[in-house]
């Protein structure tokens, strides 16, 4: 009887990335670095931002405004109000 494990993890890529390189940085530089980061708003993946910029890559930004996000989630509440009210009203509609 043959069985295969089930893999647990993440799944494997067929290109990974596993060349690693280092560099350092004077003061001025990483002040311009820092200058960069903020500006493309990624200061939370710096590695895929200095790919992007080695290879010539367009960088996309997303923003997120906060006052959209807050709008859009009582948005869904009040939808969901409506909809139990339905759902509610659905048993006594039968009788």
């Amino acid at each position: 009887m043959t069985t295969t494990k089930k893999r647990i993890g993440r799944p494997t890529t067929t290109d990974p990335r596993v060349h690693r390189y280092n560099f350092k940085l004077t003061t001025e530089e990483n002040i311009r670095f820092k200058q960069m980061l903020c500006k493309a708003g990624s200061e939370h993946n710096r590695s895929r931002f200095i790919v992007k910029r080695i290879f010539n890559e367009e960088f996309v930004v997303v923003k997120r405004d906060s006052s959209k996000v807050q709008f859009i989630a009582r948005l869904n509440d009040f939808y969901f109000q409506f909809q139990k009210l339905g759902n509610n009203c659905a048993p006594v509609k039968a009788i």
